[in-house]
Order: structure tokens, then C-alpha cells, then sequence
């Protein structure tokens, strides 16, 4: 993918001092080689420049003739570019600037002649690393060579991408991150994930810089001050292609199951590329084009506040954390569902509402088996997730219930104690207390009902209720009423008889 550079404007301007007497100081040093405005070449390399060094060693050779530099320097080529600049350095002067408006801010320059104004660029600014390629791009481009330009060197390594190593050191003073490792990172991505290319929950860019053996990651909240770190590499090098030596991808744990098409990535990578999209655009893109795809996917996958599960529902249940009737009910949504789903910032019972017109009559159904009861409580005006926790406490009741004895009959005060007892296992403490209060107006069962008040706990604050003898011999009973209360099944008429035989009744449960 090609680089590109864009120029915004053009305009000029009266020339300060300083500026003036820096572009007529590099005419001077060209004057004496006019070859500074070209790379150093590798050994073999030098083939692909020889007829730029014929222009300009042309121009060269005429470089204090003014009236045929005046003619020269209407050539728009490099060439051109080089006389103007000569004219400059024999009048000593440029009481007037043009200037170019470029994405890293204003470049000066002398207009002498008719040459391109990049290339007049190029030639004046010869000692900037990055503005002196903007002469050789063409040459570059057409010969599929690689340009490296830096503070202290310019070489061109011929049709293979090989940085040296002063360049890629410069490159990694310029990103001003943390480097270990051949690794290049910001604090947040560390470098064994770096290499490896591993994911994280935070999204993170990584470029591996293949040629510099060099991987650079930089995670989506660093990328917010970053700019365009790939801009930042190539406005200091030259390569027709950088998708060819720069392997480019954001990691999301999303993105892992390779959900984009080649094409999809490609059409982001170009809007990065050509300086459109910021580090951190390009990785917000990139992420939502992914969450996207995969919502219309037909492939199974979970994702929460931008972690992928992929398609393993009790992984995705304890990050979501449920209460436990609330992940019965998402367990069995889930494991029916084959369609996507990607959320952020929700409750689980937002979940189970997306689920429930689809699923909710199935649920209560595997839960209840009991169409009536089923459509009562499906048909309640209430959330979803009060339903399902009223459906799971009657299922309870009725497993309890159903593993209770059953009695023909019962005498008085077995009956109060029987019923204080399965009340208690099947709707819990409150419903307990109330029954309690119902007891029959005897010495005997008013003291079983202060027994079971001290065994949840309630005696003193109901004891002014009860008589000395009452409350003395329901202290007596109260290690009866505690077993009753959690007494298995199977010795369930074991301990009711023991409380009612320990009260003084001569009564038998049968």
C-alpha cells in the first residue's frame, strides 16, 4: 500500500531572517556537492540513480553561470530544483518565502525557476530527514526501492527492505515508548503478549515491522495521545508498498476468531495508512467493525464489555455473575441459542429479558411440569427475572413437600407442630413465625410455640406473651423444635414424635 503525504496549501509570505539565511547556507554546501540531496547507496545500488547524478551533475557543472542556471531552472525535475537553487545562492538572497502546509505543519522555501515545488523542497531542505525523499519519490516508487532518512543518515538499500540498525534506534527514540526485546510497547501491552501477539482485554494495535525484526504494540488508551504511529515511521522512509515490510493488525479478543474478511481489514488499513485515522481510530474501527460482523454471524459467541468468551457459556456466566436462579434461567437460554452476543454494561437480567419471548414458557416447563402453573406465572405482571425466582422457590416447596410424610390425620398439637415445621422448610423463617402465632390455646401448645420462637431466635422479644410454667417448659422443648426444623425426610415422624412426647402429650403420630 502506497504512502502518501498530503499537502493542504500553499501560500507566501515575507522571508525572516533566519529562515532566509538557512535556505541560502544550503544552496552554498550544494554548490559544493550537489549529490547531498541523494542517498548513500549500498554497494550495486547506485544503478538506479545514475541518470538523476547525470541531471544533476549537468546542473553542477553550471552552477556559477547564472544565465544558464536561469534556463535550467525551468525544468520541473529535480534537476530544475537544484538550478533554482543555485540562482539562490549567487544572489545571497529571498526577500520572499512560498510556503506548503503539510499534516507536520509549514515548510518554507525559495521559488526559483518553474521546478516542482516538492522537489524545490527537497533540494533546500536536503538536510531534513524528511522532506529531502520528497525529491527522490518517483525514482523510489518506479524502481521498488527502500529509502531510510534520519538525523544522521540517508541510504537507500536497493529493492530490499533493510533498515539499518542507527535508523530503526532513531525510530525507536521518536515513538518514545518502552523497548525490550526487539519489543516496542507502551506500558499496557506487555512484551511476552507483544510477541506472541496474544490477546488482552484491552484492544491494542500491533505493527510488526518485519524487515527490523521489531514489534511495536500500543494499547488503545495510550493510542489516544499517540497520533498516527505509522505516520511517525514512514514520513521517514520511502517504500512503494508498506503492507509489504508492515504487518499491521488490531488485537481485540474479538478479533481472534478471525471474524474480518481480508477485504474488511484492508479498507480500514488504507484509511490508516494515508495518515485518515489515528492509532486510536484505527483500533476503535477495527474493534466495532469485528463486534459487527460477528452480531450477524450465524456462529455462537459470547462477548461482555468487550472480552470474548467464544462459545463457552460458563465463563461467560461467572464474568457476568448471576444470582443463581439467574444463571439456571441463562444456562438454559444459552445453550439454545446459536445466534451471537455481544454486550457491554448490562445486568443479567437484561439478558433474560432479550431471551425470555423466545425461551421463557420452554424454561418454566423444564422447571415446573405443570402447564397451569406454567402459564400463571408466565402471564404475571412482573420482570422476568421475578418470575423465574418465584417459579424455582415453588419447585422447592414441592421437592420439600413431596419427601414430607403424608398424614391421615394428626391430633391438635401434632397438627400445629407439623404444620409450623413444613411451613418453615418450604417458605423459610417469616411465613414460620406467622403460623406460630396460630397456635392452640393450651398450657402444652403455647409452650411448643415458645420453643420454636427461641429456635429462630424470636423468644425474647414474644416471652411477655407467654406464662413462667409456658415459658420454662418451652426452654425445655426448644432442642426438640431446633430438630424438627432441620430433620431429614426419612426421621421426619421420628422427632415430631419426640417433641409431642417430651411437651407431656400422650398423643401418636401413626
Amino acid at each position: 500500500m502506497t504512502k502518501k503525504q498530503r499537502m493542504v496549501r500553499s501560500f507566501a509570505r515575507t522571508a525572516p531572517k533566519s529562515q532566509e539565511k538557512h535556505l541560502i547556507e544550503n544552496a552554498k554546501k550544494l554548490q559544493k556537492d550537489p549529490f547531498l540531496i541523494l542517498p548513500k547507496c549500498l554497494e550495486g545500488n547506485e544503478k538506479y540513480f545514475q541518470k538523476l547524478r547525470k541531471q544533476l551533475t549537468k546542473i553542477y557543472q553550471n552552477r556559477t553561470n547564472e544565465k544558464k542556471l536561469e534556463k535550467l531552472s525551468h525544468k520541473k525535475g529535480l534537476d530544475g530544483a537544484l538550478a533554482g537553487t543555485y540562482l539562490l545562492a549567487i544572489a545571497e538572497k529571498a526577500p520572499y518565502l512560498a510556503a506548503l502546509s503539510f499534516p507536520s505543519g509549514d515548510i518554507t522555501y525559495a521559488q526559483r525557476g518553474k521546478a516542482d515545488k516538492e522537489n524545490l523542497i527537497a533540494v533546500q531542505h536536503f538536510d531534513n530527514p524528511v522532506f529531502r525523499l520528497r525529491g527522490i519519490r518517483d525514482v523510489v516508487f518506479k524502481k521498488k526501492l527502500h529509502v531510510y532518512s534520519w538525523d544522521n543518515g540517508y541510504i537507500c538499500t536497493g529493492r530490499k527492505a533493510d533498515p539499518p540498525t542507527e535508523f530503526i534506534d532513531f525510530i525507536r527514540d521518536k515513538l518514545n515508548l518502552s523497548s525490550e526485546d526487539n519489543i516496542i510497547s507502551c506500558p499496557h501491552v506487555p512484551v511476552d503478549v507483544a510477541k506472541k501477539k496474544e490477546f488482552l482485554t484491552l484492544n491494542y494495535i500491533s505493527i510488526d515491522w518485519e524487515s527490523a525484526q521489531t514489534i511495536i504494540a500500543l494499547c488503545e488508551n495510550c493510542a489516544k495521545t499517540t497520533n498516527n504511529t505509522m505516520y511517525t515511521i514512514s514520513k521517514y522512509l520511502l517504500q512503494k508498498n508498506l503492507s509489504d515490510d508492515f504487518h499491521i493488525e488490531v488485537m481485540t479478543p474479538v478479533g481472534k476468531h478471525n471474524v474480518l474478511s481480508e477485504a474488511q481489514k484492508t479498507s480500514h488499513l488504507q484509511d490508516y495508512l494515508t495518515g485518515r485515522l489515528t492509532d486510536y481510530e484505527y483500533i476503535k474501527k477495527i474493534a466495532k467493525s469485528q463486534e459487527e460482523h460477528v452480531k450477524h454471524a450465524e456462529e455462537k459467541i459470547f462477548v461482555l464489555d468487550g472480552v470474548s468468551y467464544g462459545n463457552d457459556v460458563a465463563r461467560f456466566l461467572d464474568a457476568l455473575q448471576p444470582n443463581p436462579s439467574e444463571r439456571t434461567a441463562l444456562e438454559f437460554f444459552l445453550s439454545r441459542s446459536q445466534e451471537p452476543l455481544i454486550v457491554s454494561k448490562i445486568t443479567p437480567s437484561k439478558i433474560i429479558e432479550r431471551y425470555w419471548s423466545k425461551y421463557g414458557i420452554q424454561f418454566l416447563d423444564s422447571i415446573l411440569e405443570d402447564k397451569e402453573m406454567v402459564a400463571s406465572l408466565f402471564k404475571l405482571d412482573d420482570s422476568p427475572s421475578n418470575i423465574i425466582t418465584l417459579a424455582l422457590e415453588y419447585k422447592q416447596r414441592r421437592t420439600i413437600l413431596s419427601q414430607l410424610p403424608i398424614y391421615e390425620k394428626l391430633p391438635p398439637i401434632a397438627t400445629f407442630a407439623d404444620t409450623v415445621a413444613r411451613t418453615y422448610k418450604t417458605f423459610g423463617e417469616t411465613k414460620a413465625l406467622f403460623e406460630i402465632k396460630n397456635h392452640p390455646d393450651t398450657p402444652k401448645a403455647k409452650s411448643i410455640a415458645f420453643a420454636f420462637l427461641l429456635a429462630l431466635g424470636k423468644g425474647t422479644e414474644e416471652k411477655w406473651k407467654y406464662s413462667k410454667e409456658e415459658i420454662d417448659y418451652g426452654e425445655y422443648l426448644k432442642k426438640y423444635a431446633e430438630a424438627l426444623l432441620i430433620v431429614e425426610p426419612e426421621r421426619y415422624s421420628i422427632v415430631l414424635q419426640e417433641l409431642l412426647t417430651a411437651s407431656g402429650s400422650s398423643e401418636t403420630i401413626t
